[in-house]
């Protein structure tokens, strides 16, 4: 190859890239800064607001404040019922056992017998999520512990259905509150399906996590502005019976399944029984969210509130208590008294030539 027919090309590559650097100079000095706008602001075809990179960020309610149950009195006995297959895991009432313990109350996981026989040495019961009917007995027991001063505080949660899958197989599972028979006699009832909202003003980030308000002035909502539930249903209430709403979902919330707006009732009280169309928001994970914490104090003050109606007992190994209790033996019940030894009595000896 000759020494010519390799310089005319690389002259004619040099020529073009000068001119293009040249071009991009020329440009840039004859409009400054016009290389678009930064990211995030509005230009013809962007996406819409929501979506910009400014607005991905959602404000989420703050998650402070504590959990104080203000008593007068102090070592009332509080059960937290289990002989209906509750669902609940007993790690998620921690704040609640904890902020019991401080105001000196006792917290019992179960009655350690029958749940009809048991329930009078107990001032307030917690209820979350059976799924197991109550039968007549306790029915009947649970009327008459409520009667005679007793409280009762019922967390429900609306039927849901859950997927299983293994190994080439899927099954589901469908959970439901199973307490409807025994809430009925105070003219409440769950009901059949959950809410939602998408109003993002109207949800904790997630268009199940509805928010509620209260609907009045009371104990139960005393410092309570807004509540946030992340598996709420609704409460049915009888037309005639002797109930108040304390706290309703917010307008615009819907039925999960049917889509029906309406007005929601989440929270009713007849006299010495609490309704809750929720159980998830007693859970570490939620109940410093909004105002659930002073909720949650409200109705552990409740609790605290009742009274024993068959003297109650001694709390046995299953409790957690701030008040003072007699020691207990390592098996939870109390240390059974030492019976002196008596001293050996004599045999006597037969003296020989003696008759017989």
């Amino acid at each position: 190859m000759t020494e010519g027919r390799i310089v005319k090309p690389l002259s004619v590559f040099i020529v073009v890239l000068v001119v293009i650097l040249g071009g991009t100079v020329v440009l840039a000095l004859a409009a400054p800064g016009a290389s678009g706008p930064p990211d995030g602001q509005q230009v013809d075809g962007q996406s819409p607001s929501q979506f910009r990179p400014d607005a991905l960020n959602s404000a989420v309610d703050p998650e402070d404040g504590s959990i104080a149950v203000d008593t007068a009195d102090s070592g009332k006995r509080i059960l937290v019922e289990t002989s209906h297959s509750n669902q609940y895991e007993r790690a998620d009432l921690e704040p609640v056992v904890e902020a019991m313990f401080e105001a000196g109350h006792t917290v019992e996981f179960g009655t350690g017998g029958a749940f009809a026989a048991n329930l009078s040495q107990y001032d307030g019961v917690l209820v979350i999520q059976p799924l197991a009917r109550y039968t007549p007995d306790e029915r009947e027991a649970l009327r008459e512990y409520t009667d005679e001063g007793g409280r009762v505080v019922v967390l429900a949660e609306p039927t849901q259905t859950s997927l299983s899958t293994g190994f080439l197989t899927s099954s589901t599972t469908t959970v439901a509150f199973g307490a409807n028979n025994a809430t009925a006699q105070y003219g409440v009832r769950m009901g059949a399906e959950q809410l939602y909202n998408v109003d993002d003003e109207a949800n904790d980030n997630n268009f199940k996590s509805i928010y509620a308000t209260p609907d009045g002035d009371g104990p139960l909502t005393d410092g309570v502005e807004r509540v946030t539930f992340d598996s709420a249903g609704y409460a049915v209430v009888a037309r005639d019976a002797e109930t108040e709403t304390a706290i309703s979902a917010v307008e615009g919330t819907r039925t999960l399944e049917t889509r029906r707006t309406g007005t929601y009732p989440v929270v009713v009280r007849n006299d010495n029984v609490v309704f809750v169309a929720d159980a998830s928001f007693v859970a570490p994970s939620e109940v410093y969210d909004a105002d659930n914490e002073v909720f949650v104090s409200n109705l552990l003050a409740f609790l605290a509130g009742g009274e024993a109606t068959g003297g109650g007992a001694t709390p046995g190994g299953n409790a957690e208590t701030g008040a003072e209790t007699p020691a207990t033996d390592s098996d939870g019940t109390e240390p059974t008294p030492l019976t002196p030894t008596p001293e050996p009595t004599a045999t006597p000896v037969p003296t020989p030539g003696a008759d017989t």
